[in-house]
């Protein structure tokens, strides 16, 4: 895992300061810190689009130490894909729509979970190689924005695929043909199905912004509790 900076330090320095001062047996886990520096993020990108919220966060997560940790085990649940991040790896057979559903049922979400986790993580620019553009289709990355549904389905722009790529496809303006957007598969899904694309409708408008922010929270508080079960479920 890379190194997350924040205020010039990385996560595992501010966790180390931040237990150091600690007295008894009052700890942070590395995880915990990962999840809490995701929650002030979403709550600023979600601030910096005009929207107060407050994230919920629910602490007990534990660190597992590289003794407990069984290398070769843990390799074999690596992903070959992830459509919430972008990201599409070598030798998978089903196409990269297939498999965010699949994955979108490993984590229990449900249609619309699925589509505002994937708009919300588009603009704040989580693909999993940040240098990537697909689906980042907002002039403000970083800001909790409805733009990703909104120039979807713009019909003043028109999609094919790169000449040079087929997984990837452009969205080019329909009256000058200037490329405006790039995106893949998983993100014009959203789009041509159906019922996906009847979801994406609702966000799009602009009187969803705010229950775009509410629905993007709760999966996204979701998914950061799979698998708690020490936390009881109401």
């Amino acid at each position: 895992m890379g190194s997350y900076r924040g205020g010039g330090e990385t996560l595992e320095g501010i966790q180390e300061s931040f237990n150091t001062a600690q007295t008894g047996n009052k700890r942070i886990s590395f995880a915990d810190l990962v999840v809490l520096g995701g929650v002030a993020a979403v709550e600023r990108a979600a601030k910096d689009a005009g929207h107060d919220v407050e994230v919920p966060f629910t602490p007990g997560r534990t660190d597992a130490t590289q003794e407990q940790t069984d290398v070769e085990s843990f390799a074999a649940l690596e992903p070959t894909a992830d459509g919430f991040r972008n990201y599409l790896g070598e030798g998978n057979r089903l196409p990269a729509e297939f498999l965010l559903v699949d994955k979108a049922n490993l984590l229990t979400l449900t249609a619309p979970e699925m589509t505002v986790l994937v708009g919300g993580l588009r603009v704040l620019g989580a693909n999993y190689n940040t240098r990537s553009e697909a689906g980042v289709f907002t002039s403000k990355p970083g800001t909790l924005t409805n733009d990703f549904f909104a120039n979807l389905i713009d019909l003043g722009t028109t999609w094919a695929p790169r000449s040079t790529d087929s997984e990837i496809y452009e969205g080019r303006d329909r009256v000058t043909g200037e490329v405006k957007w790039t995106g893949t598969r998983v993100d014009l899904v959203f789009g041509s199905n159906s019922e996906l694309r009847a979801l994406a409708e609702v966000y799009a408008s602009d009187d969803a912004k705010q229950k775009f922010v509410r629905d993007f929270v709760s999966a996204w508080d979701k998914v950061m509790n799979l698998d708690r079960f020490e936390i009881a479920k109401a």
